[in-house]
């Protein structure tokens, strides 16, 4: 599947930040939309949450496409020592910028043992 022209640049920008800590470009990325919706997730049933998770030591990007929104979705799944979260993120090209203009977990698996 082929995204927008440097989207998967910016999916991948992100990412990186996210793992290495890098506060500053994830606010960049993200409309306050969007982070507000992150701001509210929260572990369903007492589960591990996403502020839980420790060092990031990787992650894997998924493109699931255009959605019906004018939006293109990509998954991606970042690793620890604690497990592994998925998150979906909705892009949107916004004043020449791709921006995260939605976000949901997918799921959240605690590591086992």
């Amino acid at each position: 599947m082929t995204s927008p022209e440097g989207l998967r640049e910016a999916v991948e920008r992100n990412a990186r930040a996210l793992m290495e800590g890098n506060f500053s470009q994830l606010m960049a990325d993200i409309t306050p939309e969007a982070l507000a919706q992150m701001m509210q997730m929260a572990p369903a049933g007492g589960g591990m949450s996403l502020a839980q998770m420790p060092f990031i030591s990787g992650y894997t990007i998924e493109d699931h496409g255009p959605d019906d929104a004018g939006g293109h979705v990509y998954q991606v799944c970042f690793e620890s020592t604690m497990g592994r979260a998925t998150l979906a993120a909705t892009w949107k090209e916004l004043m020449g910028q791709w921006k995260i203009t939605a976000v949901r977990v997918v799921s959240i698996e605690a590591a086992q043992g």
